[in-house]
């Protein structure tokens, strides 16, 4: 997880440090990425004092071990990183780590099942996003030839807890306005309330016939 979070950072024109305490691993690293590699142990205090923690934006903490990722995090915070984000897999972990001054705790495990989950229940939905712990949800669907929505302007349809804030036709990505026309093919952003989304999905599903 972290070689892959040090990857996207990089590849978003952040400086990033990683500390690896595996010498091949960390070698292995420094010729896919082109960031500081350093080998050596993240809740050692010569390790943080050597990449000038007081200067960093954030120090991620993020092993498969809630102990070591807790033991830095707290390290970091004593030698005046802005921000700390720690990973967890032990759920049952995250007010621990808060109440003991991590700023950030993110269980990707937990996260990942509550996607699934939410998956699952919005089978219609190509494509989702949950914002945080907040009851909104951003969703994607394909207009249907069949569907209710098809051949209207977004100004004939009434949001009830929902908002269409993106079309998509073909390459070309269009933030809506009254006149816009949703066609067959289309694919339709829509801003969702979570007790909105059973009212969103009837309005792109398949209007019955006959």
């Amino acid at each position: 997880m972290g070689r892959h979070l040090a990857r996207v950072l990089v590849e978003n024109r952040h400086e990033v440090a990683l500390i690896e305490k595996d010498r091949d691993l960390s070698q292995e690293i420094s010729r896919e990425i082109d960031a500081l590699v350093i080998n050596g142990d993240g809740t050692q205090l010569k390790t943080l004092e050597g990449v000038n923690p007081k200067t960093a934006d954030a120090l991620v903490a993020a092993t498969g071990k809630d102990e070591i990722n807790l033991l830095s995090g707290l390290v970091a915070k004593n030698l005046g990183v802005k921000m700390v984000i720690c990973r967890v897999s032990n759920p049952e972990y995250k007010e621990v780590f808060k109440k003991l001054g991590i700023d950030y705790v993110i269980s990707p495990e937990v996260t990942a099942a509550e996607y699934i989950d939410r998956i699952i229940r919005r089978p219609s939905a190509i494509d989702l996003a949950i914002l945080g712990k907040s009851d909104v949800e951003i969703l994607e669907f394909v207009v249907d030839k069949d569907s209710r929505i098809a051949g209207k302007e977004v100004k004939e349809i009434s949001p009830k807890g929902f908002l269409i804030i993106g079309v998509h036709k073909g390459r070309e990505l269009i933030i809506p306005t009254g006149k816009t026309l949703i066609e067959e093919g289309d694919e339709v952003l829509v801003l969702a309330k979570t007790n909105s989304v059973a009212e969103v999905e009837r309005l792109f599903a398949k209007e019955e016939k006959g």
